[in-house]
């Protein structure tokens, strides 16, 4: 589609990383996907010369305060990250940068309607991807989610309902690599945590 208007946007929260669900009153969000540059520029380089490492991946959040949605501030006193989902527009729904991460909120209450705003940082691998619900995992070292282009699950909490490829009990070495790097396999009954012994 063509540029669409920010009024759609959306911002998903679940802090069992299981589905995520839109967090109401929030009107604004950034996304900052800066790979970090190392100098390694030595003597006689005609110019510095840098090399990529890693991508830091983290943002801002706003909006007002709603007591009836208290998403924000659970979200900041929780001692592990949730699945993160930052849509621009939920008229393309399957668009987004999605992955698990911790927040935290501050509010500023005048008398002015009470404003809110956070902030998020990646607590695991963070991508933009169209968001293709994966309904299948295929076996490997690792496996692989179906359908094609389907996002990896975010951890073993989130396997439930996800079919196995074969249903049968997998072999020794076989996996599949979760949103938050943890493996898991298939016992023939049902997904357990690890690498297939």
């Amino acid at each position: 589609m063509a540029i669409l208007t920010g009024r759609y946007g959306q911002v998903k929260w679940d802090q069992a990383g299981v589905t995520a669900v839109p967090i109401i009153s929030l009107n604004a969000w950034t996304g900052d996907f800066k790979t970090e540059m190392e100098d390694v520029s030595c003597f006689g380089d005609a110019n510095r010369v840098y090399v990529p490492g890693l991508r830091d991946c983290s943002g801002t959040l706003g909006g007002f305060w709603n007591s009836q949605e208290l998403a924000l501030f659970k979200a900041a006193e929780a001692t592990t990250p949730g699945l993160l989902e930052l849509v621009p527009n939920s008229t393309e729904p399957t668009y987004a940068w999605s992955g698990l991460a911790y927040m935290d909120a501050s509010i500023d209450a005048s008398l002015q309607a009470p404003k809110i705003s956070g902030t998020w940082k990646a607590a695991g691998a963070f991508a933009m991807k169209p968001v293709v619900t994966a309904t299948g995992a295929t076996a490997g070292a690792p496996g692989f989610f179906t359908p094609a282009g389907a996002a990896a699950k975010a951890n073993l909490a989130a396997m439930t309902g996800v079919t196995a490829l074969p249903a049968t009990n997998w072999v020794a070495g076989q996996y599949m690599l979760l949103g938050d790097t943890s493996k898991c396999n298939w016992n023939g009954t049902a997904w357990v945590a690890g690498i297939h012994a």
